[in-house]
């Protein structure tokens, strides 16, 4: 449903769809033109966290197993509950396809990430057309959104785009299911938003279904006020049924990560970390000269404003200087364009509650909406200040064109502003206004290099003075007007963000830095079974999540949903690393920073027999007699829950003998043998969904020792199948495939109804 807006005919009608995506396809692929020919590589958490999630995630589904569990990082968690795991989002599925020799080459992931910039643009220009625009501004918006900063930020992080570049599709069907009361369109709503929920970042999960709220309520008020009451009460199952069957969809991912959630490190978090990564008062220059303070990027790292490396992307609010000036022109039709008027608040709440703590929005969200408690970084809302701004730039130049280009004084009068706001900008950093309202020390910032970035700020907007005064005079079409603002909006945020994801190096070739340490390990993996301590404090001699990428058993890892029972408490910590079965430890000398592994001789076997238990029920008590010289894991276990299976003090010797026969992702085989009746003791992470078979019957397994797992035995010998069957992942399997099979049934259904229907004929009068 459009505005029905005749297009003048200055407004380029002879640009169509398949040219506007054309053109959005060539930007992203100019943009991109080094990562795609890989002359460069994205760098950070992208090497850290998601390629080799990935990597894990496609081998696995190669080698016909579904990765519920992953053993090789923090000494084992749950890894397809993790969301970040993204495991059933369909184009990580699909990378599944190019594995070869056991590893996922890095190029398919970084394709992924470039192809949802182009899906990211592609639907903005038809949310922008739906919305009003004719197709060369919608196609303005578009290329302002795609290539903004945000998005050109957040490469790194491939959950947040994938998820992202839904969402204005989403908004498309959601705008048709409400105003033309479509089933059809909330169906379709539903699944492309449970598809984008499964890209992996409950972050951006919360921020999305707020905006999906602050939409609706737009579009229903506006209802209520033109057309009553009755006439918006369809509005409401419509719109609660894209929640739901959205989250219907995604069922199978939602179920275990809420089970997660809570055993999960990011349970709980105080405001003061919550707050990390806010946005500051004096950043607000950056809109118009992003580098004043420095930048931090895959090349060079200048950054001097906030005390983390990361802040500079994590608080970018820069969308270009001509997106800006013309979502800045578009508040001049905030009373005769609702549309404009709606993102303008956006715009308003994205950039207000970026301020995190040095605001009140944040601190409120915080204390009283739920599921905004669980997460960091408040400047992640630029999305919602990035996707209102670039939305009215389409508003903005459309109205610059259509006023100013008719009116020579007032087009002069546009010039000087565009013009002179840069002088203004170049003297207030000349005197150092932005280092003293943003609370920045002299010796923090870099006077030079922020005087220049004022400068060259100065120099742009002289140059959109100049094609504002030349387009406008109306020498040329509006289409090849607009186009060439796009051009150098382009150049703008190629100067701006070229760089900022070219790394140097490959994934394959950071982690190759340390094979000389992994080689050696990975083939004595394949006679025993342990685990590598790898980091001791900074220094880490295999990568956090190296042990994924090699299939070696760490102690560490990284991800933001570790669990928090990952180490016994031991009076030492050599200690806690015997009873994790840690063969080798990091050893670092801190005169040269040099590292090294040290084989250890106390550490204890992955599977060994017990015989003697006690049950302490009080956290607190467990973590003291743990931590005393009286606890022997040798001879006793420690439960919190009472087991119901009472061993007692080990008071007579015995034999056993227990050993892994095999061992994959969701299942340890095992063969043990006793003298008497004992406790077999697992060094793995306890976690609800894992299961004891004893000789085929299912037995007890318990948590045990902190965070390890129990399962009682009877004397003789068995054969012990420990298995992960979480029941969450089940139910939420089985709501996921009704969902799918309703929504196909009601996709089908409309269509074959509205082929019966019969036409109503044109010569009815």
């Amino acid at each position: 449903m459009t505005s029905g807006r005749q297009e003048p005919k200055h407004s380029g009608r002879a640009i169509r769809d398949r040219h506007a995506v054309l053109i959005i396809v060539a930007v992203v692929v100019v943009f991109f033109r080094d990562i795609l020919l890989q002359n460069a590589f994205i760098w950070e958490d992208f090497i850290y966290q998601y390629y080799a999630f990935r990597n894990f995630a496609a081998v696995s589904l190669a080698h016909g197993t579904l990765p519920l569990w992953n053993p090789y990082t923090f000494s084992g968690m749950p890894f397809q509950a993790d969301i970040q795991s993204a495991l059933f989002y369909i184009p990580n599925l699909l990378l599944t396809l190019f594995v070869s020799g056991d590893k996922l080459h890095f190029f398919w992931v970084e394709l992924i990430i470039v192809a949802h910039f182009v899906i990211a643009g592609v639907s903005m220009y038809y949310f922008a057309k739906e919305l009003g625009l004719e197709k060369i501004y919608a196609l303005f918006s578009a290329i302002a959104f795609t290539l903004s900063g945000f998005m050109i930020m957040q490469v790194i992080h491939q959950t947040f785009i994938c998820q992202v570049a839904w969402v204005p599709l989403v908004l498309l069907l959601l705008r048709r299911t409400l105003l033309c009361r479509s089933i059809l369109s909330m169906v379709c709503a539903g699944l492309i938003l449970g598809h984008a929920i499964l890209a992996g970042s409950p972050q951006f999960t919360v921020y999305i279904f707020l905006l999906i709220l602050f939409y609706f309520l737009f579009e229903w008020v506006g209802t209520v006020r033109a057309e009553g009451w009755k006439a918006s009460l369809p509005m409401v199952p419509l719109a609660a049924g894209v929640v739901v069957l959205a989250v219907a969809l995604t069922a199978v991912q939602l179920l275990p990560t809420l089970e997660l959630a809570p055993l999960s490190r990011r349970a709980t978090i105080s405001f003061e970390n919550s707050s990390e990564g806010s946005l500051r008062w004096g950043q607000i220059i950056t809109l118009v000269a992003p580098k004043y303070f420095g930048s931090s990027g895959a090349q060079e790292t200048t950054y001097a404003f906030l005390e983390q490396y990361w802040a500079y992307w994590e608080t970018c609010i820069y969308i270009g200087l001509i997106p800006l000036i013309m979502a800045v022109l578009s508040f001049a039709l905030i009373r005769k364009n609702r549309y404009v008027a709606f993102f303008s608040g956006i715009v308003a709440f994205g950039f207000l509650y970026c301020l995190g703590n040095n605001f009140v929005l944040h601190s409120f969200f915080f204390h009283v909406v739920p599921g905004f408690d669980k997460f960091r970084v408040p400047g992640r809302m630029s999305f919602f200040f990035t996707f209102g701004a670039t939305i009215l730039s389409g508003f903005g130049l459309r109205y610059a064109v259509e006023r100013y280009s008719t009116n020579t004084r007032k087009m002069k009068k546009l010039v000087i502003v565009v013009a002179g706001s840069g002088v203004v900008v170049l003297l207030l950093a000349q005197a150092g206004f932005f280092q003293s309202f943003g609370n920045v020390a002299a010796e923090q910032l870099n006077h030079e290099k922020a005087v220049n970035a004022a400068a060259t700020t100065l120099g742009l907007l002289v140059i959109v003075s100049i094609i504002f005064f030349l387009v406008l005079r109306r020498q040329v079409s509006t289409a090849k007007a607009v186009l060439v603002l796009i051009l150098f909006h382009f150049i703008d945020m190629n100067l701006f963000g070229f760089n900022q994801n070219n790394g140097r190096l490959s994934p394959e070739q950071y982690y190759a830095k340390t094979s000389r340490v992994a080689e050696p390990l990975k083939e004595e993996g394949k006679k025993e079974y342990f685990r590598v301590n790898s980091r001791d404090g900074g220094y880490m001699i295999l990568d956090r999540n190296q042990g994924m990428i090699d299939r070696i058993f760490l102690l560490e890892g990284y991800t933001p949903l570790a669990l928090q029972r990952q180490y016994p408490p031991r009076k030492t910590t050599e200690q806690t690393y015997d009873l994790l079965n840690a063969k080798y430890r990091i050893v670092v000398d801190p005169r040269d920073r040099s590292m090294g592994l040290r084989e250890a001789s106390t550490y204890y076997p992955r599977a060994l027999i017990v015989y003697g238990d006690t049950v302490v029920k009080n956290e607190a008590a467990a973590q003291a007699y743990m931590q005393s010289d009286t606890f022997d894991p040798l001879n006793t276990v420690v439960y919190e829950d009472d087991p119901h299976v009472a061993f007692g003090k080990a008071s007579m010797a015995a034999y056993s003998s227990a050993s892994i026969k095999s061992y994959d992702l969701n299942t340890i085989t095992l063969s043990a043998t006793s003298s008497r009746d004992g406790i077999l003791l697992l060094s793995e992470i306890y976690y609800p969904g894992w299961r004891a078979y004893v000789d085929g019957v299912e037995q007890p397994l318990y948590r045990a020792d902190w965070c390890l797992r129990a399962i009682p035995i009877k004397a003789g010998t068995h054969e012990i199948v420990a298995r992960f069957e979480p029941s969450t992942f089940y139910r939420g399997l089985i709501i996921t495939l009704v969902a799918l099979a309703i929504s196909g049934i009601i996709v089908v259904l409309t269509i074959v109804l509205k082929r019966r229907a019969v036409p109503v004929s044109s010569n009815i009068q």
